[in-house]
């Protein structure tokens, strides 16, 4: 980033409370949109076909990861993000990981559609709704540890990962009741696999017609 941790520090912005309240009504903003898109969408192949099945089976097996890395990363940074610069684990790879594995989710999603244009597409709506939070909360750290964090943003990719960079702790200190939030916010995107089969029964049988036939 090219402002120096004085222009963060006397520049006003939103604190890192308010950054990440924006945080959970994008991230449910982009649930919602989703959801709401996918009846109208259809792959052009046929719903048995191989490839259909094969994209759907590869959706199925992001999301899965998805949670389990935002629960990895709840471990590193639970309790931790607003008293210091969390700099090990997943955190010392990519300044983002729980946004990194949100996209990966993201991306599953569109890909229940059985079209790879329809996973694309679900990938670019999730980054358009999580950058400008991003960059928000990046400013917020930046005006709280000042030149630490700027060293932390020089030395590590805003997305990555950069497996060179990894640095890990001899030991961590768990907090349950924010590991256990972190993994229930991630389950819902466990219910677009059941949501995602039966609108497709739904369009296969006629009920609904969608507008929109995608590769």
């Amino acid at each position: 980033m090219s402002d120096t941790a004085t222009d963060h520090l006397e520049r006003p912005g939103p604190g890192l409370g308010t950054v990440q309240r924006r945080r959970r009504l994008r991230f449910t903003l982009a649930g919602a949109s989703l959801l709401l898109a996918l009846p109208f969408v259809h792959s052009i192949g046929p719903g048995e076909g191989p490839l259909h099945e094969g994209l759907e089976v590869l959706g199925m097996g992001l999301i899965a990861a998805a949670i389990l890395g935002r629960s990895w990363c709840a471990l590193y940074i639970g309790g931790r993000k607003s008293h210091e610069v969390v700099a090990t684990g997943p955190y010392s790879i990519s300044r983002n990981p729980l946004y990194f594995f949100s996209l990966i989710a993201v991306f599953g999603i569109g890909l229940q559609t059985g079209s790879i244009v329809m996973g694309l597409l679900a990938f670019g709506l999730g980054l358009a709704i999580f950058y400008p939070v991003i960059l928000s909360e990046e400013k917020a750290l930046a005006r709280l540890f000042g030149a630490e964090y700027q060293a932390y943003l020089k030395r590590v990719p805003r997305f990555g990962p950069d497996f060179a960079l990894w640095r890990d702790m001899e030991s961590i200190v768990v907090h349950p009741r924010r590991l256990r939030r972190t993994f229930l916010e991630a389950l819902p995107f466990l219910l677009a696999i059941p949501i995602c089969e039966a609108i497709e029964k739904l369009q296969d049988a006629g009920h609904l017609v969608p507008f929109i036939r995608l590769p």
